[in-house]
């Protein structure tokens, strides 16, 4: 059968079916033309739930053309849908292979092509959800896996309530010792590789704060390695606590460097060094200027020795600005002496001698996985609406609200029902559509 026309139009009363065709061809309806199709549009189609309902493949086990309709495929433009089969597919060989746009108006540049493309001024571009699975999973062999750019807004932002925010794996990575808490806001790790690598051209690399705990910590098994390693000067405005031993790595002329240690004190004092010469047996040394401004001057000690044969010396009295060296029993000699000055800190205001260090560190609490659970996931998507609510426009108060009623797979299916004969039977099924789906 064939027919010629210059157009076609048709108006049927049954208020189910206007149009059924039913057959045993490869294509139930197409339409063909030349390369380059002479008409704009090649179908347009306008329905109450859906613009274009298709189903693929095969049916399931009962008859079903694929998961039941939900508050989002409820009702919409198109609708794909498959039970073992994809349910839509979106090709393009120049250009994207699926776009979607959420908002009247999108700024996304021009030309830009993707496989999908998801683009929204005030709204997410794609949201992707999973209730137990992952919410999105990228995958490439040479590319990066995920690429994200913001200019003035953060260009990853990664939040969990129980577990990490953030996981970055290199390679095998490592485990977690149990003196470190293994849930973090950014975990990183790798077997040959810094977990973690921070750099920055005029502010911090990397910076660790913690209101009540540790800003940053480092830790190293027993191997002899170091759990902090800085190349540069190091300030520190607090105090600095270690342990056993403090040592200088000094330079030695064999090309090695050798361990030089501190002597300890149980007061915080700073030391002068000088020399000078007695005049008949005396001497008056006047204290350094710098060095008089940052000692207690009314508490500090001197010990001269000569550097020639006399009778000894003795401090005889300390002033605020010097003092005075004499030789032991009257001795009137001329020899050198160098001497050794040691004064409190003048900015120390309180000290106890050998007050307990408490060198023992904060164990994290073991960390406790919670299980999902219904009231928890019921929490967790009435706060994912909320947000959802809050960035959404002010005009779209009726899509920001749920359908009242979302029409069931029953229902798609009865939509699919071979029409009836034509009788008088039409005006009865008209009335059922109108109570069921009017």
């Amino acid at each position: 059968m064939g027919s010629m026309e210059e157009d076609y139009s048709a108006y049927g009363v049954n208020r189910i079916y206007n149009f059924w065709a039913a057959g045993t061809g490869r294509v139930g309806f197409f339409t063909t033309g030349a390369a380059e199709a002479s008409w704009g549009v090649g179908g347009s189609f306008r329905g109450w739930y859906h613009g274009v309902y298709g189903a693929g493949g095969a049916a399931g086990p009962n008859g079903q053309a694929g998961p039941p309709a939900n508050a989002h495929s409820g009702y919409c433009g198109v609708v794909g849908t498959g039970y073992y089969v994809n349910g839509v597919a979106g090709t393009s060989t120049y250009g994207s292979g699926v776009y979607g746009q959420t908002e009247d108006q999108s700024t996304l540049p021009w030309g830009v092509t993707a496989g999908v493309i998801g683009t929204g001024d005030l709204q997410p571009g794609v949201i992707a959800w999973s209730r137990e699975g992952d919410g999105v999973r990228s995958v490439t062999y040479t590319g990066n896996g995920v690429f994200a750019a913001s200019y003035y807004g953060q260009a990853v932002h990664g939040q969990s309530g129980t577990e990490r925010g953030v996981t970055g794996i290199s390679g095998a990575g490592t485990s977690v010792p149990n003196t470190i808490d293994s849930v973090a806001g950014v975990m990183g790790t790798s077997g040959e590789h810094p977990g973690v690598v921070g750099t920055s051209t005029n502010a911090a690399g990397v910076a660790g704060y913690s209101k009540g705990g540790i800003g940053v910590y480092g830790e190293t098994g027993p191997t002899g390695s170091y759990a902090g390693l800085f190349r540069g000067n190091v300030h520190i405005t607090g105090n600095l606590t270690f342990g056993p031993l403090l040592m200088a790595a000094v330079p030695f002329p064999d090309g090695t460097r050798r361990a030089l240690y501190c002597m300890e004190s149980p007061e915080l004092c700073f030391e002068d060094f000088g020399s000078a010469k007695l005049r008949r047996g005396r001497a008056i040394v006047r204290l350094d200027a710098n060095f008089a401004k940052v000692v207690k001057r009314d508490d500090y000690r001197v010990f001269p020795v000569p550097e020639g044969d006399c009778r000894g010396l003795y401090v005889r009295r300390k002033s605020a600005a010097s003092f005075e060296v004499r030789e032991l029993n009257g001795g009137k000699s001329n020899v050198a002496f160098s001497y050794r000055i040691v004064g409190k800190r003048r900015d120390i205001k309180k000290l106890r001698r050998f007050a307990k260090v408490d060198m023992s560190l904060p164990v994290p609490a073991r960390t406790r996985h919670k299980l999902p659970s219904q009231a928890g996931f019921r929490a967790f998507v009435s706060r994912f609406e909320k947000e959802a609510r809050r960035r959404a426009p002010k005009g779209a108060k009726k899509m920001r609200e749920r359908p009242s009623t979302i029409p069931s797979r029953d229902d798609l299916m009865r939509l699919m029902q071979k029409p009836p004969e034509h009788s008088e039977a039409k005006g009865r099924r008209a009335h059922e559509y109108d109570h069921h789906y009017g």
